[in-house]
């Protein structure tokens, strides 16, 4: 099911949400800056683009997409104190 709802998102998008347009242009990021003026999150997770990435916003909080498991296998783990953004290896 998974992958024909992701198939169907292909059609649609194609490959638009693979490319890093920038900080300045990223809208996700842009949304991250202007919360983190007023909120003390370490951490800004999003799961939506299809571009992993891990961007230091302020000295204390990061802005995080996942990526995806089909094409960059990427994906992160928290362990209570610091999240990471990891490549999945077989």
């Amino acid at each position: 099911m998974a992958n024909f709802f992701s198939t169907q998102s292909r059609i649609k998008t194609g490959s638009a949400d693979e490319i890093f347009l920038g900080e300045d242009k990223e809208w996700l990021i842009i949304y991250a800056k202007e919360l983190a003026k007023t909120n003390n999150a370490n951490y800004f997770i999003f799961g939506h683009r299809h571009y992993p990435l891990d961007l230091k916003i302020t000295d204390t909080a990061r802005y995080i997409n996942l990526g995806d498991w089909i094409r960059s296998n990427t994906y992160a783990v928290f362990d209570g104190n610091n999240l990471e953004l990891k490549k999945w290896e077989a």
